[in-house]
């Protein structure tokens, strides 16, 4: 017979204790979690009260020590002393048990005249174990400590017992606990029933009964049965992974090593773990953690290979890129079917490059820049994704971090060929410079020229409207030409007084 609370509580009554949390409202939506065995104090407790006082019991312990005729009934004494807090395993001999605890009128002192009784050891219930709880047993009966952040795991005749946070007790020779569950657990199995907290960013795929089931992130769910199982997590974060060195030919039959890195992510987990991700494996008892590491020596299935799927897409991807880039002055065979062009016609992707002065060197030069073309990156991305999109994944990005040949002489030769068109490119911009700084200094003399004459012509003009300014104009011109020859024929040593001479008649 199980002795438990005489009240049944309300399913609702869960919600409002203080302990309440999605994992326990989760719990308790599935009517879980058992409340009949919780009691609110130490006072609640279903214990023996004392029956005696401490003067009564040193009585009868010196009566039956010091009286000889009394010394008989010393076996069937039986005394115990149980400070508040704390109780005693009793066993009454006849299969029955029992605990003696603190209160009433006597409190704590107990006194018992029964040969066949064994007291135990004084208990103390608040004393924790390495779990925070506290497990108590007397053959059948029990007072067990759930604190808070646990679930009690208790089996009745096979059938899972959930007990919520604080202090339960019962009498039952069918119930026994079993233990003390942290929920801080990813993954809790509880007898057949199975809790999952899946954060933010995963998603968690189950199996029922063949049938897989994909569970929402940022929530809680509980797994019914037994063959209701967990799998695995799955991350729908952006992944980042190197692309191993990868040696690829381009269309001329070049032989380029290529390093990268690839974006991607899941976006159907559905999709994914029917089509992609490894989800079933053998072993029963396979927990991992979020990131998809073990969280023991025990193999749940990772993504390991759709990982490799991924990188093994990306490489094509950039192969089919990189055999677009054409180094020499004519194409291959292989680049001339793929292009439809002329093998005398340079082309860098199937485009025509005209000839220029740089030669083949530039040419591949700019052959090669197409590795490096966000436009041609992005087409190697949809490239990749024509594939990846079947089984539920999204590549988001594919980067090369450094391309060049294998051949050293080739590379010595496209550096050459770049230090050569560089050099070519400075030159024809310092002739350019010189050109149009010659263009200006021409246009500025030409410029002057046409303000002298402009000057000129204005003064000539003036000249010609004023009479006097002739005349003067023409006594300063004499005595200028008289003056640089330095004559004295006339003037004798003062040529400059021409002036008056001609002006005083």
């Amino acid at each position: 017979m199980v002795r438990g609370s005489e009240a049944e509580p309300e399913p609702s009554a869960f919600v409002t204790h203080k302990w309440s949390s999605p994992a326990y409202n989760v719990l308790n939506e599935h009517n879980l979690l058992k409340d009949d065995y919780r009691v609110e104090s130490y006072a609640d407790l279903h214990v023996r009260f004392g029956n005696s006082t401490p003067l009564r019991n040193c009585l009868w312990e010196f009566i039956t020590c010091c009286f000889p005729p009394c010394m008989p009934c010393r076996a069937c004494l039986n005394s115990a002393e149980v400070p508040e807090g704390s109780v005693r395993a009793m066993e009454n001999g006849r299969g029955g048990f029992d605990w003696l605890g603190n209160g009433g009128k006597y409190a704590g002192i107990h006194l018992y005249w029964d040969m066949f009784y064994r007291i135990g050891d004084l208990v103390s219930i608040n004393e924790a174990t390495d779990a925070g709880g506290h497990v108590i047993s007397n053959g059948s009966e029990w007072i067990v400590i759930v604190p808070q952040g646990h679930i009690g795991l208790a089996e009745d005749m096979g059938q899972p017992v959930l007990l919520p946070p604080g202090m339960h007790q019962w009498s039952s020779s069918t119930l026994f606990f079993k233990s003390n569950v942290d929920l801080a657990q990813p993954v809790i199995h509880l007898g057949p029933y199975t809790l999952l907290t899946v954060d933010k960013g995963y998603e968690a795929v189950t199996q029922n009964n063949g049938q897989q089931e994909v569970l929402a992130g940022g929530a809680m769910h509980l797994l019914t049965h037994r063959n209701h199982k967990f799998e695995k997590f799955i991350t729908t974060k952006i992944q980042t992974d190197d692309l191993k060195r990868i040696e690829c030919m381009t269309g001329d039959n070049v032989l380029m090593q290529i390093d990268g890195t690839v974006c991607w992510q899941i976006d159907d987990v559905q999709l994914c773990a029917e089509r992609a991700a490894e989800t079933m494996h053998t072993s029963a008892n396979e927990v991992i953690g979020h990131d998809g590491k073990l969280l023991s020596s025990k193999n749940s299935g990772t993504i390991v290979k759709l990982r490799e799927d991924v990188l093994k897409q990306a490489d094509a991807s950039l192969s089919a890129l990189v055999g677009k880039v054409n180094f020499s002055d004519t194409m291959s065979p292989n680049t001339i079917v793929q292009t439809q062009t002329s093998a005398l016609t340079p082309t860098v992707s199937g485009t025509v490059v005209e000839p220029s002065a740089g030669g083949s060197a530039k040419m591949a030069a700019d052959s090669a820049a197409i590795l490096f073309n966000i436009d041609k990156l992005k087409d190697a991305v949809t490239h990749a994704n024509d594939m990846c999109v079947r089984y539920g994944v999204q590549v988001l990005s594919i980067n090369i971090i450094s391309a060049k040949p294998s051949n050293d002489d080739l590379m010595q030769s496209l550096a050459k060929g770049a230090v050569a068109a560089a050099e070519a490119q400075q030159l024809e911009t310092t002739a350019r410079g010189q050109a149009a700084a010659a263009q200006i200094i021409a246009k500025g003399e030409a410029d002057a020229e046409v303000t002298r004459a402009d000057g000129a012509r204005s003064a000539a003009k003036m000249l010609e409207e004023h009479d006097v300014a002739v005349e003067l104009a023409k006594i300063g011109a004499t005595g200028e030409a008289l003056s640089k020859s330095g004559s004295t024929l006339i003037l004798g040593d003062n040529p400059s007084a021409v002036g008056s001479m001609l002006l005083g008649g």
